[in-house]
């Protein structure tokens, strides 16, 4: 095993406390919390331990007319919803590249998909709840003079 990846991790860590830092001062839903929270471990999931059944799938999809228009319109309802949603979308965007960097510096450290299962999703979690746990926190709320 080479260098454990602490630089990535830490990456990982950052950009979900501060995903999770603009969802409470955005005002998020229970729902919007609970989308995170499946996003999360889905894309940890996708990742690791399904990413060789997710390419076959895609495979086989992509042999047919109906997979090939599928695709076009729903490529073209995200890019509608990037535009709409273009905040958002950025935050989604560093959490996707931040854990995809984690991801490939686990895999060349020799680290096995469950493990870097394990630590994708711990790092993703606890950067969270961090982000959570600082907002509540008085220390961190702007005060009204």
């Amino acid at each position: 095993m080479k260098k454990f990846p602490w630089f990535s991790l830490l990456l990982l860590f950052a950009a979900y406390t501060t995903f999770s830092w603009f969802l409470i001062h955005a005002t998020a839903p229970p729902l919007a919390w609970i989308g995170v929270l499946s996003f999360t471990v889905i894309q940890s999931l996708l990742l690791t331990t399904w990413f060789d059944s997710l390419k076959r799938f895609v495979r086989l999809w992509l042999r047919s007319d109906i997979g090939y228009f599928t695709l076009i319109m729903v490529f073209a309802l995200g890019s509608t919803g990037i535009l709409v949603w273009f905040k958002t979308f950025g935050y989604f965007l560093v959490l996707i590249a931040a854990e995809v960097l984690t991801r490939l510096e686990l895999q060349n450290a020799g680290f096995t998909r469950i493990q870097a299962l394990f630590l994708l999703t711990l790092f993703s979690l606890a950067g969270l709840a961090t982000g959570w746990a600082a907002s509540e926190n008085p220390l961190f709320r702007p005060t009204i003079s």
